[in-house]
């Protein structure tokens, strides 16, 4: 019962519309805002500012960690928490709360891979960093984010397995990076 527990709280965790709810409170309606059909800091930042932005990045981040932490105290069971922190990027990018529209995941992700795979996770940032910096411009313009993505991605699992995570938590950043590959064709 724990299990099934830990994963419907991770969906509805996971749902929480903060950039619609951020939006809202600085009198902006993202439904009208928004052009690409996608919920998150990036359009927060587009409509109502950076702060704003920073503040639904980090709820964003912080209820991808939130639900794996709670899936690891509820059911202890690695693929039970690799599922809950699934079923959150799914609530996230289609929230129920918002009659599933929503964002694409990747601060969501990112949140739960940094809980699950705490060490890869830091390893791995000065490695995509050289990528970042030289790419910057097209980084930043949304053109190269899923390779900047794929490659963060691969990495936390190859410096997972490194150190060595069970098979589930190496398997992780593949696993939640397929809500984001669906959302992109949705």
């Amino acid at each position: 019962m724990e299990h099934i527990f830990s994963i419907i709280s991770g969906y509805f965790i996971g749902s929480i519309p903060f950039s619609f709810i951020v939006a809202k409170l600085k009198g902006v309606n993202l439904k009208e805002k928004v052009k690409n059909g996608q919920l998150g800091a990036a359009a927060v930042k587009r409509s109502c500012g950076l702060f704003p932005a920073i503040l639904v990045g980090g709820g964003d981040f912080s209820k991808g960690a939130l639900v794996v932490y709670l899936a690891r105290k509820i059911s202890g069971q690695d693929w039970i928490i690799v599922l809950t922190g699934l079923v959150a990027i799914i609530g996230h990018n289609w929230s129920i709360f918002l009659k599933f529209w929503g964002g694409k995941g990747a601060m969501v992700t990112l949140g739960s891979l940094f809980y699950l795979l705490t060490a890869p996770f830091l390893v791995s940032i000065p490695l995509i960093i050289p990528f970042l910096l030289t790419k910057r411009k097209e980084v930043f313009k949304m053109r190269k984010t899923s390779l900047f993505t794929g490659l963060g991605y691969l990495s936390i699992s190859v410096f997972g397995l490194i150190f060595g995570a069970t098979a589930p938590l190496v398997l992780s950043p593949i696993i939640f990076s397929l809500p984001m590959i669906f959302k992109k064709n949705d």
